[in-house]
């Protein structure tokens, strides 16, 4: 007759329970995951929490530099920054001491800063600016994982480093913003004051521009005036010329006369006509004389003034242009100082010319004396030779005399008229030189008079410019928070909503999905998948029995491992009822797989099972990213029960998605689900010749 299925499971129960050996089998397999989930969980919990005692070697070789005036140890604050840090167990040790324990295991890893490390970190504001290098030599080959910490930690270093020299830098830019601003507002009052000077200098050239004006109209007036002259001049000169020429033959005549009274009395007649005519004429030319030389004085004095005041402006115009460095590079004002030079020149050639004329008009003056002296002794001689030729031969000799010395004025008077003439000449150059200058004189004074104006609304605007960029750069600020805005202008804030503070929270899952799986296939190996210890039980309460007593050890091997996860290592989870039933719903589809494949092959069966775990162990992205497998373990991932487990208890422990957490549990029942039915169908297989019971070892 035969048993109930149910009954098959209760008797083996039973047998279980009274030998000791399969009992303490039983349990030991039941603590398995516990253990082994537990240990690896606990052993890797935090890690990185316990570098502070791991020792790194510090050698600090830098020499310092300076910078600024100042003198800048980037290597010695490093050194400071690092005994305040406990991210290590720091040892600042020498070179030689630092090889020596990276030789013996002593240091998992060695910093060095170089001896240049400050001298290079100052040329960042140089042409060709250094990187200052930070010397990490990590000791991977006695431990990797130290190494790739150091990694890590270096680079959080590097970074306070960083920061520690902009603001040295920072510091020191400020400090010369503000000698800028200094300089600025000292620039800017000296700006203002050329306006102010620049505004004198404008009305000084409005007064200037004034005076030329009137120079050069007096110059002009001048110029018509000397051509006059000189006109008259000319009919002077030819008029001697003649006189001249008639004294001489008036000589000769009384030479004759002395030989021919009768003729020289005939003449006589005839010349005392003459002699009167000759001396109105001659006392009409004295007085032309006089008024000539008194012009002529005059004239030399007024050009005298004007070379005078020709030579003052030329030489204030070099004053002006030697006491302003502003205006001698302006061609309009070199322009004018040229003018003013060549109006100068002219007056000085002027005056000459008038001395020259004076000196003429002195002697015409003089011979025009004797000439009337002589007129009028040749009136009273002929007078006389009119009243009787008697006293004539006597005073013959007498006349011929007075012939002589009006001989000697005419020609004196005729090389007065001709240096008259000259002087003229030279007086008519000199003032139409003068005339023309003057004008240049007065343009260039014009074009001075623009430019002044502009200097003066440059000069302003340079004055306003100015004070502006002294207020702005004064009002930089340079208090401690600006300079580590500068120094830092960037915090990175961390947004701990999906930040797992433990290292071994992280892992937790894929150490309890493996442990899990462990667990299964290790009951395997202990207990057969396929007798039962009851006598003459059939193939379905065979299969009763050992997938009760399966799912029995996989219940009890969840409850303990769970309990020790979140009781005695303290796991925070979003919800303990839905871990508890993620972990037994994955312990029982593992469990259901391995009893699946080890029913129907047995031995290449587990086999099977060890490679499931292997592939497992690198394809189910427990430890690396799914993104960095190679793509056929990618591929692969989807398949495997361990991947969903892995999720499904990392939404349990981190994210709280319960609706990703249903999924991996659909998936999960489908793996048991499916591979229970295969189990099933290997005993419904089998003949209904019931099995020989398995005796366990006592």
């Amino acid at each position: 007759m035969n048993m109930r299925p149910i009954q098959v499971f209760l008797k083996d129960m039973r047998t279980l329970a009274t030998k000791r050996m399969l009992l303490l089998s039983f349990l030991g397999v039941a603590l398995l995951p516990m253990l082994y989930s537990s240990i690896l969980i606990d052993g890797s919990m935090d890690p990185y929490g316990q570098t502070s005692k791991l020792p790194v070697a510090v050698v600090n070789l830098d020499k310092g530099a300076d910078y600024e005036g100042k003198t800048m140890n980037v290597g010695g604050d490093f050194v400071e920054e690092l005994k305040k840090s406990d991210n290590f167990k720091w040892d600042f040790v020498s070179e030689e001491k630092a090889k020596e324990g990276m030789e013996h295991n002593d240091y998992y890893m060695t910093i060095t800063v170089p001896s240049n490390f400050s001298e290079n970190a100052a040329t960042l504001t140089q042409e060709n600016p250094v990187q200052a290098e930070l010397i990490f030599e990590p000791n991977s080959q006695y431990n990797f994982v130290a190494g790739q910490i150091g990694n890590s930690a270096m680079k959080e270093l590097r970074s306070k480093l960083n920061t520690q020299i902009t603001e040295a830098y920072t510091r020191s830019m400020f400090e010369q913003v503000g000698t800028i601003s200094d300089g600025l507002g000292q620039a800017g009052e000296g700006a203002t004051e050329l306006k102010d000077g620049a505004g004198k200098l404008e009305n000084g050239l409005a007064t200037l521009k004034d005076n030329l004006n009137k120079l050069a109209s007096g110059t002009t007036e001048l110029s018509g005036g000397v051509s006059k002259l000189y006109d008259g001049a000319s009919s002077l000169n030819q008029g001697t010329g003649q006189l001249s020429s008639g004294a001489t033959g008036l000589a000769d005549g009384l030479s004759q006369l002395s030989a021919a009274e009768q003729q020289l009395q005939d003449g006589a007649n005839q010349s005392k006509a003459g002699a009167s005519q000759l001396a109105d004429g001659l006392k009409a030319s004295k007085a032309g004389a006089d008024d000539l030389k008194q012009g002529l004085t005059a004239a030399s004095a007024a050009s005298g003034q004007v070379a005078d005041g020709a030579e003052q402006v030329a030489q204030g115009l070099e004053q002006l242009i030697a006491a302003t460095p502003e205006l001698q590079e302006n061609e309009a004002l070199k322009q004018l100082l040229a003018a003013s030079k060549q109006v100068a020149a002219g007056s000085a050639q002027l005056q000459a010319g008038q001395e020259q004329l004076l000196a003429g008009s002195g002697k015409l003056a003089q011979g025009q004396e004797q000439l009337y002296a002589g007129a009028t002794e040749l009136s009273k001689g002929q007078e006389k030779l009119a009243s009787g030729l008697n006293v004539f031969g006597g005073k013959l000799k007498e006349a011929g005399a007075g012939a002589q010395q009006l001989a000697v004025g005419a020609e004196a008077a005729n090389s007065g008229a001709a240096q008259l003439k000259d002087g003229l000449s030279k007086l008519s150059g000199g003032v139409a030189g003068i005339a023309d200058g003057s004008k240049q004189l007065d343009q260039g004074a014009g074009q001075l008079k623009d430019g002044s104006q502009q200097l003066v609304n440059g000069s302003g605007e340079l004055a306003t410019k100015l004070n502006d960029a002294a207020a702005d750069t004064g009002n930089i600020k340079d208090g401690d928070d600006i300079v580590n805005m500068f120094a830092e202008p960037v915090v990175v804030k961390e947004n701990a909503d999906h930040k797992l503070d433990r290292y071994g929270l992280g892992i937790a899952p894929y150490f309890l999905s493996l442990a899990l799986f462990m667990g299964a296939l290790v009951y395997t190996t202990v207990f057969s998948v396929r007798e039962s210890y009851t006598l003459g039980a059939s193939p379905m309460g065979r299969f009763v029995s050992r997938t009760l007593t399966y799912a029995s050890i996989s219940l009890l091997q969840s409850l303990i491992a769970d309990a020790v996860l979140l009781y005695g290592l303290k796991i925070e989870v979003t919800s303990v009822p839905l871990f508890v039933l993620f972990t037994i719903l994955t312990s029982l589809a593992y469990t259901f797989i391995i009893q699946a494949l080890v029913t129907w092959l047995d031995n290449p069966g587990r086999f099977l099972v060890v490679l499931l775990m292997i592939f497992q162990l690198t394809s189910s992205a427990g430890t690396f990213p799914l993104e960095l497998l190679p793509d056929w373990m990618q591929k692969l991932n989807p398949w495997l029960p361990m991947t969903h487990a892995i999720t499904g208890f990392k939404t349990l422990i981190a994210s709280g998605d319960y609706s990703l957490m249903r999924e991996q549990m659909l998936i999960l029942g489908s793996f048991a689900v499916i591979f229970l039915a295969l189990t099933f169908l290997y005993f419904k297989r089998q003949s209904s010749k019931p099995a020989e019971p398995v005796l366990p070892a006592a």
